[in-house]
């Protein structure tokens, strides 16, 4: 006698906002367990709305984690998402809760670091398509809108590229936002149709820019149908985007950066502006007492968030030793904001429980008597980290920012131009007239000149008000340790989630002599996983530099950033080149003739 499988009540699903729809409930299972979500979810924000924050357990330690982003920079929530039909015949080995659009009767396994290939043939469409355009964009935040915009109305062929399903960018996370005087979501839906009813303009969601070599020719993979659950006949499932474009205007954002702590990696701890993506735009509460961590003041408006979703916020730790106007603010709401300090440790098991907190001198070290909080979610911001590497990718070059904490491009490469928090303006404000600056420039060195937009682009100082004060924090060592401790008090201070690489790791591999960032990273495998370092890669510099008391982070430099920008299929690249079509062979008419003789 079969039964229906008991499925997960969705507990932590706000009851309402969100940008989902709650009128298309889907089911699918994890581990042989039944969940429901709803369309617009990702396969990690439908888990966390059933109370699933816990996934795979680490590649070589073997210690359990969770959860801890909302985008391509995940490092522990990795998946085996079975074959489902023609359009997907074959297992995907290896992708990223975070991304993965959940669609009806999607079935996946979490993986401990590394997947499995299936050997069975992928009959699955996938196509090619060579492109000129005057204009291409890369990010769809507000930086790119306010470009693409800018670009259209001068007439210029524009292709718009946004690795997301939705466009938007951070403004898909935000919550009660206005821009020219109206709800920000108002704002860029008017922008997108202005757009769309454009005729030179080809807008690109599921798209990610991978590549971007000499001559302004970019790669990018389009994913045309993994998101459907019934896939049209006639549709292949990706399209490889080669573009040659005359003028790139590169948007494509910031990515946080974890802190480097003990016992950083259980499951419950997350970045911050992730907790904020989850509560605003999936409407999942993904704990119900949370904690901050934080060296700079984009965290408070996660923290409003979160208030005002009805979240209980149990404290916010901030490393800067000065209250800040906008902590000043959110401390006047009656949130308790502790000044000076770090979490020096963690408690749980597949959920935090606790943090322990203490006071950190000017080296970052602990300082005082220490606080034990409790919390079921810990939300941390490091810092952001310009997402450079298609400038990179181009010999663009980079400087480090002391004031913004981060590595930020030097100036542009030909024919490209930059903005938004690329260049580390933050303030959406800034990124509107940075975008809309570059955009114009775009067009007209394309041929195409538009009108003038308004409004000055904001100089450095400028930026760097809006953004607020960061404070380096690479490496808080445990309670009773200091900077001189030796590296076997760092054993469980991650700065590599997937690959299992701790400050250890770091410590060995720089007594050993490395002294180069490239060098330390293939000691230690740090960055070499499936993130590519996104959010290990300036942190291991910023470990690095502690260890060799070096006070420049600048001059240790960063590591090279190759192609691709996020992992894509081998069956992607080829397209239809597989089998015959792989080395087509010309005959002659004869051919045919010789072969029925023998010949």
């Amino acid at each position: 006698m079969s039964t229906t499988p008991t499925r997960s009540p969705q507990t932590h699903r706000l009851a309402a906002g969100g940008r989902i729809d709650r009128g298309t409930e889907l089911a699918f299972t994890v581990d042989g367990t039944s969940y429901t979500g709803y369309r617009g979810d990702t396969v990690a924000s439908a888990l966390l709305a059933n109370g699933v924050i816990r996934c795979g357990n680490s590649m070589y330690l073997d210690r359990p984690r969770g959860i801890m982003s909302a985008g391509v920079e995940e490092t522990n929530a990795l998946i085996h998402v079975s074959a489902s039909g023609p359009a997907n015949p074959v297992d995907e080995s290896m992708l990223t809760a975070t991304t993965v659009a959940l669609r009806e009767g999607l079935a996946a396994r979490f993986l401990s670091g590394l997947g499995t290939l299936d050997p069975r043939d992928d009959t699955a469409r996938y196509d090619k398509k060579y492109v000129h355009a005057d204009v291409v964009v890369v990010g769809s935040g507000p930086a790119g809108l306010a470009a693409a915009r800018e670009a259209g109305r001068g007439g210029a062929r524009v292709i718009l590229i946004e690795q997301d399903g939705q466009f938007g960018g951070s403004l898909l996370s935000s919550r009660g936002e206005l821009i020219d005087g109206r709800p920000a979501q108002e704002w860029a839906a008017e922008v997108l149709a202005e757009l769309e009813a454009a005729e030179e303009a080809t807008l690109l969601a599921r798209t990610v820019a991978f590549g971007s070599y000499d001559a302004n020719y970019l790669l990018a993979s389009q994913n045309r149908t993994d998101h459907l659950g019934d896939v049209p006949d006639g549709i292949s499932r990706s399209r490889l985007w080669h573009i040659r474009a005359r003028q790139v205007v590169l948007a494509p954002g910031a990515l946080e950066r974890p802190i480097t702590f003990a016992n950083n990696d259980r499951p419950g701890i997350m970045l911050a502006n992730a907790v904020r993506t989850y509560v605003n735009r999936y409407a999942v509460a993904p704990g119900r007492n949370v904690a901050f961590f934080t060296t700079n003041d984009s965290v408070y408006d996660a923290v409003e968030d979160l208030a005002a979703a009805g979240v209980k916020v149990a404290a916010v730790v901030d490393a800067r030793e000065e209250l800040s106007a906008r902590a000043a603010a959110v401390r006047a709401s009656g949130v308790e904001v502790i000044t000076g300090s770090a979490v020096v440790d963690t408690e749980g098991g597949d959920r935090i429980s606790a943090v322990t907190v203490s006071a950190i001198d000017a080296a970052g070290s602990p300082a005082g008597p220490v606080r034990r909080i409790e919390a079921d979610l810990l939300a941390v911001s490091g810092g952001w980290t310009p997402t450079i590497h298609l400038h990179s990718q181009r010999q663009g070059k980079s400087r480090w920012d002391e004031a913004l904490a981060a590595f930020v491009p030097v100036a542009p490469v030909a024919n490209q131009h930059l903005a938004g928090a690329l260049n580390g303006t933050y303030s959406t404000a800034h990124c509107l007239l940075e975008g809309a600056s570059a955009g114009r420039a775009a067009a007209e060195a394309a041929g195409f000149p538009a009108p003038a937009p308004a409004g000055a682009v904001p100089d450095e100082a400028a930026r760097r008000a809006a953004a607020g004060r960061f404070r380096e924090v690479w490496l808080v060592p445990g309670p009773g340790a200091g900077p001189d401790s030796g590296a076997q008090e760092f054993g469980t201070h991650f700065v590599d989630l997937h690959r299992d690489q701790t400050v250890k790791d770091v410590l060995r591999a720089t007594g050993a002599g490395m002294r180069s960032v490239e060098h330390v990273k293939r000691y230690t495998s740090i960055s070499t996983g499936d993130e590519q370092g996104k959010t290990s890669g300036v942190n291991v510099i910023g470990v690095i530099g502690h260890a060799l008391r070096s006070g420049d982070t600048g001059a240790i430099g960063t590591t090279t950033y190759r192609a691709p920008y996020t992992p894509v299929a081998f069956a992607a690249l080829a397209g239809r080149k597989r089998g015959e079509l792989f080395d087509p062979a010309r005959l002659t008419p004869m051919h045919p003739w010789h072969v029925d003789r023998g010949a």
